[in-house]
């Protein structure tokens, strides 16, 4: 039997048609179709047949012979085993997805079948008997951990999921110390832990989402603390409870549980509306259709109805509705009295008046606020013939799937993308794409010399014939026993008036008035710094009306030529200290400063320090092994772990080889290094560390020649690194050897068949006093010379306010034309006393007079930050003793004759500006402490 042919059912048909399949998709997201109630009339069994007649003719319309055309529900089919309180939503949640159309997707509804299942759960916990379970015990059961906990045991097939069979103790025979893992671990992390992620997924989804959070939304929630279990707690308990009360208490409970059903469907229907955009979306040009029977309001079935369509009332207006077009059938009279609610109830005339509304329905096409309610009467005429048949829609089928579009869109993408690299000049790994030299830039190098207040001596006083007489002219100025305005004696006088005053001992190397080529050891410039600080220390501390401030005696000791009797000085030291601490005087040692180099014999001289529990500052001492020393050593100047790090990658990704043509003349452009060859002392420990942590951290090839010094050694070295050269032009070498080493190494290189041919080198800290001094001005053709550094040159603009004033005093005594100007021997020794005098002032301020070097000890455990003449100096808080500052000012120059031209910097150089975390032309990452 077909559609019963009343006047003007094949507009209704055709108009049913149209808002299920609409010719512009975008009035599925837009138009809420008022429900059809078609009054079918009848009595008893014959109503039943024609409400029956008229759905079947519909659903017909909506099937396919393999599949749904549409997506629809008809909830009452089979009947209900329970009418009067079934939840008719449930079934149309579960009908909806079924046989979807081919190549379409499916329709999925995370949220309803979530709510389904806690309503569910809460309905058979409710309709188990009192004296099985209590209404406190039902209550107990509903709270949102026990809710949220049963669930997810279902949702991993507890108990025979993947997380519970993790979560179950280990079997017997299994290895102890696995079984006590498994034991302490399993539970947590393989059940508890997505447990408690998959419910704040939840809780994400419904209540905190502002796209979405459809269930804070609809309750009005002022709050969203807690689970969405907790929330959904409050609403099943109360309900629940209900159930269990009156028949009105249970079917006001049922209709709480119908709307909740019914707008967590709603949220999923919102999710898949249709669209433009994306393979799913595009696929969805159907609405979603309900088939309702409607038999009489005053039968249990018809209970059902009325409480499906009093729940439809409560969420009509919810994202979702306008995807969904509801048709009931059967006896409608008295339904929206018997629901309690309020419709624009429109009895039309006939069929065709419902197909002009369902095509000019609208979203607002409301009238005082109430949703209109469709009930057109079928006479009993209608229902005499075989009717109308009503052919089956046929929405269009894509050609193939939505996972499939999106797996081709996503190759096709890909292939976008990877087209036009075919065509990009890509450069080799080893090799920068700015082939221009990294030469650098040669600050402008003036500073206006400036003078020290309360300081007797002329300018230029520090200048002498010699090293030898510029180091003992310091000297005389430190602790001259004749010059009453040296600094010690100033500080003896000072005790006498009450100041505090304490003793610091500087070891540091001889000093020759004839020194051998190569011999530059920075004792001047750094014992220069030395007196610099110890005179702006005691200067400020003389005017401390608290007299709070502590004022240094400085006790120079000489330890031979390359510290050859440092370990035996630092035995006087220790025992000096222990013997002089309890007079409390300019006799009590609080510290020394020094060891400009990292020696087998100044690690010894460190470790006895150490021992004798007395601080050391060092100053160009770089050699990570000098750190084990002990605790009581602090290093100022950047580790050879850093510094080989810097130096590898600037080799490796730097432009420093230059190129030359057939005739082998330069051509102004470098490339990077392929091939370093790294020259070491083994018998040096600064030497064979940092030459042997370059190699650790150069990504390309590398050799070691073993060069102790010598003349015969150093043609030997000469001839090898002119044959790797030979062998690579691309070749660097990185020199960890001592200077003298390298001047010998130099007269021989042109004495190989590599003679005056462009060779680069890169060199510590040693070279620059050399390249400073001019001694390679005859190399200056054809050796590239790179250089570490630790300070940065004078005149450049990232000096910090300290390190311009140390070097206009510096020049005012020493010289505009100082070679150590630009050496950072005469910062860091500065430095260095300055951050015992700071321990020491903290020291003082904490307890009056009891300046000792395990006070000293304890202020240099604490976080220091000072700005100092070498850059920014940080040591962290907790770092007891043995690091150098963090992330310290490192510097690469380059040797011309202008002077050094800085090629990197790396590191803070001042407290108030930030790190310097980039270097050269490609904006590299500059390594950091680790």
């Amino acid at each position: 039997m077909g559609f019963p042919n009343a006047a003007g059912a094949t507009d209704f048909l055709r108009a049913f048609r149209a808002v299920v399949y609409p010719s512009d998709w975008k009035s599925l997201n837009e138009k809420a179709l008022p429900p059809v109630l078609l009054r079918t009339g009848g009595e008893g069994e014959g109503a039943a047949q024609r409400s029956a007649r008229v759905l079947d003719a519909l659903e017909n319309s909506l099937r396919l012979p393999d599949c749904r055309a549409v997506p629809y529900a008809r909830p009452q089919r089979p009947a209900s085993a329970t009418p009067g309180s079934a939840l008719l939503t449930l079934r149309v949640g579960a009908e909806l997805p079924r046989d979807p159309l081919k190549r379409t997707g499916r329709l999925k509804l995370r949220d309803f079948n979530l709510v389904a299942e806690l309503v569910e759960g809460a309905r058979r916990l409710a309709e188990q008997d009192r004296a099985a379970l209590s209404d406190q015990e039902l209550q107990d059961r509903l709270v949102g951990r026990a809710l949220r906990d049963d669930l997810y045991a279902l949702r991993a097939q507890d108990p025979d999921g993947v997380p519970h069979t993790l979560a179950q103790p280990p079997p017997e025979g299994m290895n102890v110390v696995l079984a006590l893992i498994l034991r302490v671990v399993a539970r947590p992390l393989f059940y508890r832990l997505p447990r408690r992620l998959w419910a704040w997924r939840w809780k994400r989804r419904l209540l905190t989402s502002r796209r979405y959070g459809w269930y804070r939304k609809w309750l009005n929630l002022a709050h969203t603390h807690g689970s969405f279990f907790d929330r959904v707690s409050e609403v099943l308990t109360a309900q629940s409870t209900a159930l269990r009360g009156n028949e009105q208490d249970r079917q006001n409970a049922l209709l709480e549980m119908e709307k909740l059903l019914l707008r967590a469907l709603m949220a999923d229907l919102h999710r898949a509306r249709s669209g433009r955009w994306g393979p799913w979306k595009r696929r969805r040009r159907t609405r979603r259709v309900v088939l309702l029977d409607l038999p009489a309001a005053s039968t249990p079935g018809g209970q059902d109805a009325v409480r499906f369509l009093q729940a439809y009332r409560s969420v009509c207006r919810a994202p979702g509705a306008s995807s969904l077009c509801l048709i009931g059938a059967g006896l409608p009279d008295g339904y929206p009295e018997v629901a309690g609610q309020r419709w624009h109830l429109e009895q039309t005339e006939g069929l065709a008046a419902v197909a002009q509304y369902l095509r000019a329905s609208a979203p607002g096409d409301e009238r005082d606020g109430d949703p209109r309610l469709l009930q057109p009467a079928l006479d009993d005429d209608a229902f005499r013939g075989v009717g109308l048949a009503v052919a089956p829609l046929h929405p269009a089928v894509p050609p193939i799937g939505p996972r499939a579009e999106s797996a081709l869109a996503v190759a096709l993408a890909v292939l976008l993308v990877a087209a036009p690299i075919a065509f990009v000049p890509w450069f080799s790994p080893d090799s920068s794409p700015d082939m221009h030299c990294l030469d650098g830039s040669v600050a402008d190098g003036t500073i206006d010399p400036e003078r020290l207040r309360n300081v007797a001596l002329e300018r230029g006083g520090l200048r002498k014939e010699n090293d030898k007489a510029a180091y003992d002219a310091v000297v005389r100025q430190i602790e001259g026993l004749k010059n009453k305005q040296s600094n010690n004696q100033q500080a003896r006088a000072a005790e006498k008036d009450g100041f505090t005053v304490r003793k610091v001992v500087y070891l540091g190397s001889s000093v020759s008035a004839d020194p051998g080529r190569g011999e530059f050891n920075g004792a001047v410039a750094e014992l220069r710094g030395v007196w610099l600080a110890q005179t702006r220390l005691n200067g400020e501390a003389a005017q401390d009306p608290q007299k709070e401030k502590v004022q240094l005696v400085v006790d120079v000791r000489d330890t031979g030529k390359d510290f050859e009797n440092a370990a035996e000085e630092a035995a006087k030291v220790v025992a000096e200290a222990r013997k002089n601490a309890k007079h409390h005087d300019h006799r009590t040692i609080v510290g020394v400063v020094g060891f400009a180099e990292s020696r087998d014999r100044t690690q010894s001289a460190a470790r006895i320090l150490s021992k004798g529990k007395v601080p050391v500052l060092s100053t160009t001492a770089t050699a990570d092994a000098m750190q084990e020393a002990g605790p009581y050593y602090r290093p100022l100047a950047p580790s050879n772990e850093r510094e080989s790090r810097i130096a590898a990658e600037f080799a490796r990704s730097g432009s420093v080889v230059e190129e030359t043509d057939d005739a082998k003349k330069t051509t102004g452009y470098c490339q990077t290094a392929k091939q370093a060859v790294v020259v070491k002392d083994p018998r040096d420990l600064y030497s064979d560390e940092i030459g042997s942590k370059f190699v650790k951290h150069f990504t390309g090839t590398t050799h070691t020649i073993e060069y102790p010094g010598g003349a015969a050694n150093g043609m030997d070295t000469a001839k090898r690194i002119c044959a790797f050269r030979k062998e690579e032009r691309r070749t660097v070498v990185y020199w960890a050897s001592r200077v003298e080493s390298f001047n010998t190494f130099l007269d021989n290189f042109n004495n190989t068949g590599c003679a005056y041919q462009t060779l680069t080198v890169i060199g510590g800290n040693e070279l620059t006093n050399a390249a400073m001094a001019g001694e390679y001005n005859f190399a200056r053709d054809w050796l590239r010379l790179y250089h570490t550094a630790h300070i940065l040159p004078v005149g450049h603009e990232e000096m910090n306010g300290e390190a311009q004033r140390f070097a206009a005093n510096y020049s005012y005594y020493a010289g505009d034309n100082d070679p150590w100007l630009s050496d950072g021997h005469g910062p860091l020794g500065f430095d260095a006393l300055r951050v015992l005098g700071r321990a020491a002032d903290d020291a003082n301020a904490s307890v009056r007079n009891e300046v000792t070097a395990s006070a000293v000890k304890s202020k240099l455990d604490n976080e220091l930050r000072l700005e100092g003449a070498s850059g920014a100096i940080h040591y962290r808080e907790g770092n007891v003793g043995s690091k150098p500052p963090v992330d310290k000012g490192f510097v690469i120059e380059r040797y011309t004759k202008d002077g050094p031209s800085l090629v990197l910097h790396c590191g803070t150089f001042s407290l108030n500006k930030p790190s310097v975390e980039t270097w050269g032309p490609n904006d590299l990452s500059c390594p950091k402490d680790k």
